[in-house]
């Protein structure tokens, strides 16, 4: 009987998703709003402060360290390397940096209105895109430019799709756990800054060879930077499509049963 109703609830969890859909895009837009309030440019700035940043690192990768995959590469090969991978990961250090912390910065409406706290993620891995769809835009110019445009880009949606729902199971666990731990942001914060220096976003095998590499590939993030490689790039890595995409399945569905579990509890504590 147990069992029963946790499936139902779960399902009623997914399906508040699809239900709030309209009231994701407003909490959205006025996370958003309240992100640049006061600002003289606005919305402007939520495009120009990553294109502005993503230039000047173009620049002094490409033509001031003239960083090289390898010697026959160009400087700009690099530069897309690098790129490809920074699209997921700027996604993932926003989105679960903001996790642990979804529930603590909204008390006051969680405990007003019977607010369905699972779409918390949603509005939060929205505002946290628009650097990467920046990111991808400016990649996509390069790629163009530099003749490296592949027809496997047009699977690009894969990728993306197995990311929201990796980034959604992970949210629902830390969004829980942060309302009792509340340095879990901070320690979230720490540990992706430090593992960015151990994934494939800067770092290929070419460069640090087969033996570091192997330790690199032990990175949780590092198969979801390889897949979103393979569809940019046109190359395959079917072990980290299983990986990722399993592992981004098992993560929703223990998200969801977590938020399950204790959204109905988590009024009395807070």
């Amino acid at each position: 009987m147990i069992n029963i109703l946790e499936k139902k609830l779960l399902k009623g969890t997914l399906v508040s998703i699809v239900t709030h859909r309209e009231l994701i895009w407003e909490m959205a837009k006025r996370d958003l709003k309240s992100l640049n309030k006061g600002a003289f440019l606005g919305y402007i700035w939520l495009f120009l402060n990553p294109f502005i940043q993503l230039l000047v690192y173009v620049i002094v990768v490409a033509f001031v360290f003239r960083g090289k995959l390898n010697d026959s590469a160009r400087p700009l090969d690099y530069v897309i390397y690098v790129l490809s991978g920074m699209i997921p990961w700027q996604i993932i250090t926003k989105s679960l940096q903001e996790a642990p912390s979804l529930i603590r910065d909204r008390i006051e409406l969680v405990k007003q209105v019977i607010y369905p706290i699972e779409i918390l993620p949603l509005n939060s891995l929205i505002v946290s895109s628009l650097s990467s769809l920046v990111s991808l835009c400016l990649l996509l110019v390069l790629t163009v430019m530099t003749g490296a445009f592949r027809g496997s880009l047009f699977f690009l949606p894969i990728p993306f799709f197995f990311l929201v729902i990796f980034v959604l199971g992970v949210s629902w666990i830390f969004s829980i756990v942060g309302v009792l731990l509340k340095d879990l942001r901070e320690i979230v914060s720490v540990l992706l800054s430090l593992m960015v220096y151990v994934s494939p976003v800067v770092i290929s095998e070419s460069i640090v060879g087969p033996k570091i590499w192997r330790y690199i590939l032990m990175n949780p993030f590092a198969h979801i930077i390889i897949t979103f490689r393979d569809v940019i790039q046109g190359t395959s890595h079917p072990t980290s499509w299983f990986i990722f995409g399993g592992t981004s399945i098992v993560l929703l569905f223990l998200g969801g049963w977590v938020i399950t579990r204790t959204k109905i509890l988590i009024n009395e504590y807070i």
